[in-house]
């Protein structure tokens, strides 16, 4: 029964757009790769839009958070309590991320096993008029070629057989990380802005308390561990596009770009003073460098 849902429901209509995109784009995958994954990305907006609606209304429970953290704070039982009717009241749901993670994966193995699919030959599923209109009943012979780089392979598999050859992949590997870098900083301010935490970033610094010693130690260690994060995942996902096909690499980079695009459509106004201010703050940095 699910083997019937997955061929017929998802990957057989999966198949046969990327195979029209394929026609369409002048026989060239990547750029079916590429508009995919932005069209999969935009179509989680519904999602993405009531997460960010939940992010604002806990955004606006902050005062309300610190001042229970407060009052039982030597209670964690009775915190715990106060605290959950109060995500009560705004209808906070802890796994509400799941909501548009697990559709993410799951479009992710869809597409990778169609992409596998084609670069292996193997069209199953693919609709007879589709067939007909691409080749004129004729036997289909896919281009895997894209920017100079077949889409099946990888850096690892390529470095050892062709040398020089294998550059291009891992050149794709790092932009896959700095993307993902770039797109994750674009998107946390832009998030800041729309949800008002940058103005109130603001406003707690106007009015700062000093913090115990024990406060500014785990200030410290958090603001480490956030710096930290931030650079460790896209390194890690270098290491993975290394070692994983070229196509994944394409997909992954799209994703990145339709991320930005995402927040854009969500909130022009607030995405745009996001952008503003990333791009302030890194002006800030780069005139508080010393001269050499």
């Amino acid at each position: 029964m699910f083997g019937w849902i997955w061929q017929n429901i998802f990957y057989n209509p999966i198949l046969n757009l990327s195979m029209v995109l394929y026609h369409l784009f002048g026989d060239n995958l990547g750029w079916v790769i590429i508009v995919l994954a932005i069209f999969f990305r935009l179509l989680l907006l519904p999602l993405v839009k009531k997460q960010n609606e939940m992010s604002k209304k806990m955004a606006a429970l902050k005062p309300q958070l610190d001042a229970l953290q407060k009052k039982y704070g030597n209670n964690q039982e009775k915190l715990s309590q106060e605290q959950i009717k109060l995500y009560k009241k705004v209808g906070y749901n802890p796994f509400g991320c799941f909501a548009t993670i697990i559709p993410q994966f799951f479009i992710l193995i869809l597409l990778s096993n169609v992409i596998r699919n084609i670069g292996a030959d193997n069209l199953t599923g693919i609709y007879p008029f589709v067939h007909n209109w691409i080749s004129g009943g004729k036997d289909i012979v896919v281009n895997m070629s894209f920017v100079g780089m077949d889409l099946t392979k990888m850096f690892s598999q390529i470095t050892p057989k062709f040398g020089k050859e294998g550059i291009g992949y891992l050149i794709l590997a790092i932009v896959v990380g700095l993307s993902q870098f770039a797109a994750s900083k674009i998107t946390m301010v832009m998030q800041k802005s729309m949800t008002g935490q940058e103005v109130k970033k603001k406003q707690d610094v106007k009015k700062k308390k000093k913090l115990t010693k024990d406060e500014e130690i785990l200030q410290k260690v958090q603001e480490g561990l956030g710096r930290s994060t931030a650079y460790i995942l896209p390194a890690m996902t270098v290491i993975f596009a290394i070692r994983m096909p070229a196509y994944l690499s394409i997909y992954w980079i799209a994703q990145s770009l339709a991320l930005v695009l995402q927040y854009m459509i969500l909130d022009w106004d607030k995405s745009k003073e996001g952008v503003q201010n990333f791009f302030t703050q890194l002006k800030k940095k780069k005139d508080l460098k010393p001269e050499k």
